[in-house]
């Protein structure tokens, strides 16, 4: 059982790193102070001394100890640039329900560790291994009843079928289609990962909760 938990864990890791990449990463990085930037791919340039509309400009200029700027290493970034950012507990129901087509009751369980906030308090949603844990664990329990029944999931999981089943999860869940090394990381977890398990279902399940916890599903 400790050998599953473990070869399960770095297969999803690997899936939600996967996911993560490219356009949609939240945070680029930050540019030191004096550094040239560069122009995404498809982005047009403006000539000199106009102003794209499209861009977030930094505000007033904040000096701290040893006059150092404060904001000089804030990023200037077009418009839809910060993605990927974890959606809130309150909009977690609805998207299990959304693509599971119910919500797991373990979820209302999760609440505090969600961050659910206080009545008519919004907080930013921060995220750490304790909520990956309990995502995982949430998104299992919804998949036991996704994977119950249907008979595509009654026989054991194989390279062939679980690259299928993963591309067509992760399509459905995340709305684009996953890359080659995405579903070979939930397929990893369906062949390999979950090969101790008898209950094929139970073995589906655990490959549906691995794209459900991906960056594909839990950010927006």
């Amino acid at each position: 059982m400790k050998t599953f938990h473990t070869v399960t864990t770095f297969a999803l890791l690997a899936l939600v790193a996967c996911t993560s990449e490219g356009a949609d990463e939240l945070n680029p990085g930050a540019v030191p102070n004096g550094a040239a930037t560069t122009t995404p791919p498809g982005t047009t340039t403006t000539p000199p001394g106009t102003t794209d509309p499209s861009t977030c400009t930094p505000g007033r200029n904040f000096t701290g100890m040893g006059g150092e700027n404060l904001i000089g290493n804030r990023l200037v970034a077009n418009a839809g640039v910060d993605r990927g950012r974890f959606k809130p507990y309150s909009a977690l129901g609805g998207e299990f329900s959304r693509v599971l087509g119910t919500t797991p009751a373990s979820l209302a369980r999760a609440a505090d560790t969600f961050g659910k906030p206080e009545a008519r308090w919004y907080e930013e949603p921060s995220v750490g291994s304790v909520v990956l844990q309990t995502a995982y664990g949430v998104a299992y329990d919804g998949c036991l009843t996704y994977t119950e029944s249907a008979p595509e999931y009654g026989a054991a999981p194989t390279a062939a079928t679980a690259s299928t089943q993963c591309a067509a999860m992760a399509r459905k869940f995340w709305s684009r289609t996953a890359s080659p090394d995405q579903i070979a990381a939930c397929a990893d977890v369906a062949v390999s990962g979950s090969a101790s398990l008898t209950d094929s279902r139970k073995r589906w399940a655990h490959a549906c909760a691995s794209v459900l916890t991906a960056a594909g599903f839990l950010t927006y």
